[in-house]
């Protein structure tokens, strides 16, 4: 599904999550709402009759049922759809039936005069309904004047669309069948397998589907451009709207590599027999949908222009194409049994698109980043109203809500320690071996653990299951005692002063690396309810200690002061530069509980915001924000001002304000925040004074400006800017056919101090002619800086 590293500010501090609520159903239905399988589907064709000028479609479905014990009934799905005709043949030829609404969310009921035995039956119905305009189910919408449908049946919306068993556990064939207008192209999850053009309507027929949940059904039709993918073994392309085929080149190149990675890492072929990559001006994900064969995403997550993108530009496309393709194995070839293992599809994809977007771009810094999303992860977890990421489900009547959308931050960041306990070796077995086990079919997260369990040895579900099912991040409390070690005891970490209502307890694996006259070391030890008494074997405390060796475990640590402020000043040359950036949060963490001081914490982040490498001061510069946040009113501007001058004006200097011959895309992201942090927050004259040189240069000709440093620029020349750069922001953000362009200007427009037109801004994000996915660009444009 969508990424939590979205475009939006706002939404990746709070995630794209569901909380599933159960609601009433009719009486013959079991409590939770989920379908009897005493009838099941075998297979499914669906004929769609559309036009996406039009606002009605027609279709009719024929469905292979196989009634396993006999009854004088059944039910499926059909949402918001007229059903014009229902009936049902038999062994024996047709049989008499009547259909009614059975309860919410789409439930219909079959009841047939006479009782079904068990044998093959065949259901047909014939139906209209009416396009979506929401982005849900089957919609269409409107781009540069061009009429377009596109489809998103995640999660129950497939039966706004057609008549179904909306459920992940009916895993079917399925074949479709698309009529639309004959200038048209129509896609979905499989290759053409004939067309015609009679009467200026195409009529597309697809082959049959391998067995997919029909949450995973894609269409898409209208004038599209396709841009073909070279160096694939299977037929490949980017679709995109008419005239964005241009932006398509990005992708074009990173795909093959990454689904040639992912195979790797999956020891098996890809298991589709095409793959479309289309891009969506309006999508209701913040990021993709990880439809087999025809994975959809927002504009901004697939199509880039090559002359203004970004390293974070690429970073967000080159992510989110593995997120969905990694999906491809794990989700689609096995699929969750119901929607309470959501997190498993989320988390999974999440850590293996990162892992092998590493791998091929090591430059765009994911190893770090990692770590920043995973302390985003444990801020939200150590919250007492934040929930268990996994936990039992009664519906798939999925809305947004705080505690799956850990799934795309603290699940990727738990499997990352799993991996790191059993090893490398025995993780890739046991992935392998659970998707033999399941290829096709569905499976929960208790069978990925047990594969891991067995090809590792090790109670792999003891250990995950204190992570998942229940909220929280532990704080692992390292004493030393004499004779050379030191006592490791945990319990729940919270913000100072607050209680949890009942204890908590993990089994922690904790890895810690010191150093000493002999060297350096590792240790590792699986702490659980007892204290861990770890030796090692030094004369008195070691030169230093870090609790958390390569910040691959899932939690907060704690050090006596002066081991605290020693590991700091070793950091340098001690610390990996992941490892120094989870040092700077678990300062910050601290600070929240209480155990360090607000001078002492400004004095080590200090000591921290000189580091030569750029994720440890772009670290820094993050949680400089939380301080400003919380401690700095009005009247400590200016002295907040002078502290960020003087904190961050020696990196700038250092790195300079333009990109020097061979420096890393890292340091190119680095003088951005620098420049839009002391700009902003340092008020230092100089950086506005080259804000505004740059931000007019880029309004005569975004070519001539640092794409790098464009959408800075543009902000930070907002802030003391007047009506007539209003309007002429207002007039590039409708022009512009680039999905980041539009995201520069329009956070662009959110960032004028003048409080009119901050209004104007505030309004125009809900009346102006904006995509769905940038309704909260300017409102949160002050938290991008």
């Amino acid at each position: 599904m969508k990424r939590v590293e979205v475009l939006l500010p706002a939404i990746l501090l709070l995630g794209l999550v569901a909380a599933l609520v159960a609601p009433a159903v009719d009486a013959g239905e079991p409590v939770t709402g989920r379908l009897r399988r005493q009838v099941e589907p075998a297979s499914e064709t669906i004929n769609l009759v559309l036009d996406p000028g039009k606002e009605d479609y027609q279709g009719s479905v024929k469905i292979a049922l196989r009634v396993k014990e006999p009854t004088s009934g059944f039910r499926f799905h059909a949402e918001g759809l007229t059903l014009q005709e229902v009936t049902l043949e038999g062994p024996a030829g047709k049989i008499e039936v009547s259909h009614k609404e059975a309860g919410p969310m789409g439930l219909v009921a079959i009841e047939s005069a006479s009782p079904l035995a068990v044998g093959k039956y065949a259901l047909a119905v014939r139906f209209k309904g009416k396009l979506a305009t929401n982005s849900i189910g089957i919609y269409r919408l409107e781009s540069d004047g061009a009429s377009y449908i596109f489809t998103q049946f995640e999660a129950p919306h497939a039966r706004k669309a057609f008549p179904c068993w909306d459920e992940p556990s009916f895993k079917i064939p399925y074949q479709i069948t698309l009529e639309v207008p004959a200038e048209n192209i129509a896609v979905s999850n499989t290759p053409v397998e004939r067309e015609s053009v009679a009467e200026g309507r195409r009529t597309v027929v697809f082959y049959r589907t391998k067995p997919l949940p029909s949450y995973l059904l894609a269409i898409a039709a209208g004038p599209l451009e396709v841009v073909p993918i070279p160096d694939m073994n299977i037929p490949a392309s980017i679709v995109t709207v008419k005239g964005r085929a241009a932006l398509a080149a990005e992708a074009v190149e990173m795909t093959p590599k990454i689904l040639a990675a992912l195979e790797k890492e999956f020891g098996r072929p890809y298991p589709f027999e095409k793959l479309d990559l289309i891009a969506v001006p309006e999508a209701a994900t913040f990021g993709a949908m990880e439809h087999p064969g025809a994975v959809t995403f927002a504009e901004a997550f697939l199509l880039l222009d090559s002359a203004t993108m970004t390293t974070e530009d690429r970073r967000r496309v080159a992510t989110t194409i593995a997120h969905e393709l990694a999906h491809m194995w794990f989700g689609d070839l096995v699929t969750m049994a119901w929607w309470d293992d959501l997190w498993l599809n989320e988390s999974f994809a999440s850590w293996m698109g990162d892992k092998v977007s590493d791998q091929l771009y090591p430059e765009l810094g994911l190893q770090v980043s990692e770590v920043r999303t995973t302390q985003e992860a444990m801020a939200v977890d150590s919250l007492l109203n934040t929930g268990a990421i996994r936990k039992p489900i009664e519906s798939a009547d999925i809305t947004f809500g705080s505690d799956l959308g850990l799934a795309y931050s603290k699940g990727p960041a738990v499997l990352e320690m799993v991996e790191g306990w059993i090893g490398e070796k025995a993780f890739h077995k046991g992935i392998t071996d659970y998707l033999s086990a399941h290829a096709w079919d569905n499976a929960t997260g208790a069978d990925l653990w047990t594969a891991l369990s067995r090809a590792s040895g090790r109670d792999v579900g003891g250990m995950l299951t204190s992570f998942l099912d229940q909220a929280g991040v532990p704080v692992v409390q390292v004493e030393f005692i004499a004779g050379g070690g030191v006592r490791l005891t945990q319990k729940r970490f919270l913000a100072y002063g607050v209680t949890a209502p009942t204890s908590s307890r993990w089994r922690i694996p904790v890895e810690i690396r010191w150093g000493d006259a002999g060297g350096t070391h590792e240790k590792s030890v699986l702490l659980g309810d007892k204290a861990a008494v770890m030796k090692l074997g030094t004369k008195g405390t070691p030169d230093w200690i870090h609790p958390n060796a390569g910040e691959k475990g899932y939690y907060r640590w704690t050090l006596p002061q002066s081991a605290l402020e020693k590991l700091v000043s070793e950091a340098p040359e001690r610390l990996s530069p992941r490892e120094r950036v989870g040092l700077a949060f678990n300062l910050s963490a601290l600070l929240r509980a209480g155990k360090l001081h607000g001078d002492g914490f400004l004095k080590l982040l200090g000591q921290l915001s000189s580091d030569e490498d750029p994720e440890v001061v772009s670290a820094v510069i993050e949680l400089l924000s939380g301080v400003k946040g919380a401690f700095v009113q009005a009247e400590m501007e200016e002295s907040f001002a002078a502290y960020v001058r003087a904190t961050l004006g020696p990196s700038l200097k250092r790195i300079g304000t333009t990109r020097a011959p061979r420096e890393t895309e890292k340091v190119a992201e680095l003088r951005q925040e620098l420049l839009g942090w002391l700009g902003e927050h340092g008020r230092d004259p100089g950086v506005l004074e080259l804000a505004r040189s740059m931000a007019g240069k880029y309004l005569e000709s975004p070519a001539s400006v640092d794409p790098e440093l464009a959408g800075t620029a543009l902000r930070l020349a907002a802030l003391d800017g007047g009506r007539d750069l209003y309007e002429n922001y207002r007039k590039h953000f409708e022009s512009a056919k680039n999905p980041d362009d539009r995201f520069r200007f329009l956070t662009a427009l959110g960032s004028f101090r003048d409080e009119k037109l901050f209004d104007e801004a505030l309004s125009y994000s809900l009346s102006g002619s904006l995509h769905v996915q940038e309704i909260f660009a300017a409102p949160f444009a002050g938290s991008t800086s």
